[in-house]
């Protein structure tokens, strides 16, 4: 099981905060379902200690948890936050994971993000 780093989370966020613009948790291979913004406009609006859970879920044994930036210079990162080293992600346009017109589309245009592991 892939948990969640909120430490990771926090320190990414913390050393970038005058160029980010919104950052969000999620499941990589299920972002559409997963994703909570947890700091926008300068600020946290979000709890980030062990045991709290995003969008309901504290972790998978199969998706990846990441952080998404979005930063004021109009670009996007992707950063890998889980506290259990390298994962094994299963690619973004499974067919098992398209879940109808929402999900489905989503999945596809995540298929070419890069994933930062730190």
């Amino acid at each position: 099981m892939k948990n969640y780093d909120f430490a990771k989370a926090k320190e990414i966020i913390n050393s970038r905060k005058d160029e980010i613009l919104t950052a969000s948790l999620g499941m990589h291979e299920d972002w559409f379902w997963t994703a909570e913004t947890i700091y926008e406009d300068g600020k946290y609006t979000r709890e980030l200690n062990d045991g709290n859970e995003i969008a309901g879920i504290n972790g998978s044994s199969w998706a990846t948890p990441v952080l998404q930036i979005e930063l004021k210079n109009g670009t996007e990162e992707t950063h890998a936050c889980h506290n259990c080293g390298e994962s094994e992600r299963k690619p973004v346009d499974n067919p098992m994971l398209n879940l109808g017109c929402l999900s489905g589309p989503c999945q596809n245009e995540r298929s070419s993000i890069k994933v930062i592991e730190s």
